[in-house]
């Protein structure tokens, strides 16, 4: 199999895309400006953009949309007979939607429940390594 010499534009803007996390910062970047809805979003946006370069240089938290109660109520809706668990699927689901899933990631859905304290921890870790990509 011949080795391929031409790569093409969408191939490097791809390539490019996801070497910087660019995904990712819109995703985040989005999120923020539709929970916090903004009467000057350019305003915002800009504001959220200094906010993770000061973190990103002095070590500080990174501006986060979901805490730790927002986790809790985010697996409680999920979990609406407080079983204390929910299933895999849910997870993933709950992963992309916080923008925490690689397209090309699977998720190991033989395990069988994803309680809430392993969900929690889970997401933060995914956040704390989506943030030291930045």
């Amino acid at each position: 199999m011949a080795d391929r010499l031409y790569i093409s534009p969408e191939e490097k803007a791809q390539h490019y895309l996801k070497k910087h996390h660019i995904m990712e910062l819109l995703n985040y970047l989005t999120f923020q400006l539709l929970y916090h809805r903004p009467e000057k979003p350019r305003d915002f946006l800009l504001n959220m953009l200094a906010r993770i370069k000061i973190a990103k240089i002095t070590a500080v938290d990174f501006p986060c949309l979901m805490d730790d109660s927002n986790l809790v109520s985010m697996f409680e809706i999920m979990d609406p007979t407080n079983q204390g668990f929910i299933t895999p699927v849910q997870y993933r689901e709950a992963l992309k939607n916080l923008g925490l899933l690689d397209p090309d990631e699977v998720i190991d859905e033989d395990k069988e429940v994803i309680t809430r304290d392993d969900f929690r921890d889970d997401v933060n870790k995914r956040t704390l390594k989506m943030w030291s990509a930045f």
